[in-house]
């Protein structure tokens, strides 16, 4: 009887000890975040090089298809230890190229000011056009038939762990096996009907969305789809008989919404594995769509890339996981409408993209259906929206179809973070310690910092600055129910929160065939903001706990947020200073707890109300302190302003970048954080 108390002992401790606490798991209940620090992996640094390297013609667009076919032979060389595709220096037009599905290669410049592609054609990338394509060998989607149930060969009945954090689930009613090191896609129908509280759905029939019809980025089974997807990897199966399968899965489970009511499944590929871009320009003004693609890739990269001039966009990533982006610059959109895009995100999940510039780009990042993944200390300067004139805005699009969840944004310098009702549903994700602007100069229209739309329900908001001194007036606007609510129109565009709305770009308007939507704001959950229409940090035990709605957890209660101090742990992805942050940089840049942080506004001059961090960037004007010290200038802005030598307002020709050198000279040397300099006054 002894033995068995200590056995049964044993096991009850065992789940103690892995559940390590979060950084956030002081102000957040676990149903509102998940473990982040999965997303990414470590780049690898390849050094052998495949065994045939690419002779090219520089400077001659009659040589694009040779080219192309020299870096494909070049590609198709490589193996699991002769892995580098070197492109000399050189100006060189291609035609588009397509990575071996063998994987375990990287396609690497001299640097981006010694090499640049220009791309006159795109590779197919299974639909996913692009120049350069990190594609599995075996691409599915969809609406292939293999992943339909109940024949298909790739998919089967989700029935067993389906708890948020399971990584091992069951899968029944199979129409083919799973193996390890797949790709596994996890999903369930949407909801037909609102559930008061977590509600997927992207279906005119619910009347979730702003557009005409759903956006089906996801199985369609009977007639309803399935949009909210994630993307794991399986590390392990047991064949248990009968058509059973247990499948153990890295990450863990995101969602705490599946149920058995929604008949959720697994779908799956084979990946390709280690592909990278880095180190060189990428012009894609001859071509339409992307200027990447990643497409059942997983922990695959771009870094030390400079991009110019995409067509829909410059990146996108579909049905891929694991991913890193990082430490590049991304240059113009060829039209500025409506899709204009830095990276793209198309059901992906736990992908990093960390430490990057995006200047004049319509949308820094579009998410499409995402989840898992992190957002990170990238900046965007100068967005360029045309489809409403010159005075209207776009900017970071955490939600645009129906989704996504789970996603972290931290650190970033943005112009504001939007999540849209344009094509359904993206609830409960998190901005961390950024700076939202919601202003740029001549911009009157859609000037918020934060939107959330109808659907973005359980968003959490915590230790952000928000704001431009002196232009927001209105604390927010919201929906107080389906059909109106308080400070709308006109007003929405000077406020810091615009919640509940639907139509014309959530400025306060409840326009069919969507609804306003009053949870958003009664779900939101906000902590340690500095705004500068309070021009303070709110700490309010009221906003930081939001009651309970279906499928998620009350956030403690208002009183637990009374008593709770006022700290602040400095990042929900990183468990200490990252190695890449320069020598003497504070950390954390962002926060309520930043006190003498070195960015101000330009006062006056061409740049008047533009960041900087010195006078001397001003143009003739001069530097004030703004939002209390309570923001430092990011890595990424340090390389624009003092090594790229950006305007402070993002304005103007592409830029000289290389990441090697740009951040070696960005960053101070040990000691203190210089202070801005040149400084003549005080804004709030």
């Amino acid at each position: 009887m002894k033995y068995r108390l200590l056995t049964i002992l044993f096991f009850l401790a065992v789940p103690c000890l892995k559940a390590y606490p979060q950084a956030w798991s002081t102000f957040l209940d676990s149903s509102r975040a998940i473990d982040w620090s999965s997303a990414g992996f470590t780049i690898p640094s390849y050094t052998a090089n495949c065994s045939v390297q690419p002779t090219l013609t520089a400077n001659s667009s009659s040589a694009a298809s040779a080219n192309t076919t020299a870096i494909q032979n070049a590609l198709a060389s490589c193996d699991a230890t002769h892995n580098v595709v070197n492109i000399p220096a050189g100006t060189y037009y291609v035609a588009g190229w397509t990575y071996g599905s063998q994987g375990n290669q990287v396609v690497r410049g001299a640097g981006p000011m010694s090499t640049t592609v220009i791309f006159t054609a795109e590779a197919g990338c299974g639909g996913q056009n692009s120049g350069a394509c990190m594609i599995t060998g075996s691409p599915i989607y969809a609406g292939n038939s293999v992943v339909q149930p109940s024949s298909g060969t790739q998919q089967c009945m989700w029935t067993g762990g389906l708890s948020k954090g399971s990584t091992t689930i069951t899968l029944s009613s199979c129409g083919g096996a799973p193996t390890s090191g797949q790709l596994m896609v996890l999903d369930q129908a949407n909801d037909t009907s609102d559930t008061g509280g977590i509600y997927q759905c992207d279906s005119i029939t619910p009347t979730c969305t702003v557009e005409s019809s759903g956006n089906y980025d996801g199985r369609t089974v009977g007639g309803v789809t399935y949009s909210q997807k994630q993307v794991t990897y399986v590390t392990g199966v047991k064949n248990n008989g009968n058509g059973t399968y247990s499948v153990t899965i890295s990450p863990g489970v995101y969602f705490n919404n599946i149920r058995p009511s929604q008949s959720p499944g697994a779908w799956w590929m084979a990946p390709v594995q280690n592909e990278g871009l880095e180190n060189l320009s990428i012009d894609q003004s001859n071509i339409t769509d992307m200027g990447v693609a990643m497409y059942g890739c997983y922990h695959c990269w771009i870094k030390n890339l400079r991009s110019i001039n995409a067509g829909r966009g410059h990146v996108i990533s579909f049905l891929s996981a694991g991913d890193v982006i990082r430490d590049s610059y991304f240059y113009q959109s060829q039209s500025h409408f409506s899709e204009s895009y830095g990276i793209e995100v198309e059901s992906s999940s736990s992908t990093l993209v960390v430490n990057n510039i995006f200047q004049q780009l319509t949308n820094s990042l579009m998410f499409g259906q995402g989840s898992g993944w992190v957002t990170a200390y990238n900046l965007g300067v100068d967005n360029l929206y045309a489809d409403a004139g010159s005075v209207w805005e776009q900017t970071a699009d955490a939600g645009h179809n129906a989704g996504n969840a789970m996603n972290l944004w931290e650190g970033n310098n943005l112009f504001g973070i939007w999540s849209d009702d344009s094509w359904g549903a993206a609830p409960v994700s998190t901005f961390y310690r950024n700076q939202l602007l919601g202003w740029e100069n001549g911009k009157s229209e859609s000037t918020y910092p934060v939107s959330l739309e109808s659907w973005s329900r359980a968003f959490n908001v915590v230790g952000n600055v928000l704001g431009q001194p002196g232009y927001q007036t209105t604390y927010e606007s919201y929906a107080n129910s389906s059909t109106g609510g308080a400070n709308g129109g006109e007003t929405a565009n000077v406020s810091i929160y615009v919640l509940g709305w639907t139509g014309a770009d959530g400025t306060g308007g409840c326009t069919g065939p969507s609804l306003c939507d009053p949870l958003v704001r009664s779900t939101l959950m906000r902590w340690g903001n500095f705004d500068t229409v309070t021009a303070g940090v709110k700490w309010d035990a009221t906003e930081s706990s939001p009651a309970a709605v279906p499928y998620v957890n009350a956030n403690f209660s208002s009183s637990y947020f009374t008593s709770l101090a006022h700290t602040l742990p400095p990042s929900l992805y990183y468990s200490s200073t990252p190695t890449w942050w320069p020598a003497g940089k504070p950390w954390p840049p962002i926060g309520p707890d930043v006190s003498s942080g070195n960015l101000g506004v330009c006062g006056s001059g061409t740049y008047a109300g533009a960041q900087a961090t010195s006078s001397s960037q001003c143009a003739g004007g001069s530097l004030s302190t703004a939002w209390a010290g309570h923001a430092n200038s990011l890595p990424a802005q340090d390389c624009f302003l003092n090594v790229m030598h950006g305007p402070p307002d993002g304005t103007g020709s592409v830029l000289n970048f290389d990441a090697t050198q740009c951040y070696a000279s960005s960053g101070q040397t040990p000691g203190n954080p210089s202070p801005p300099t040149g400084l003549v006054g005080t804004v709030n």
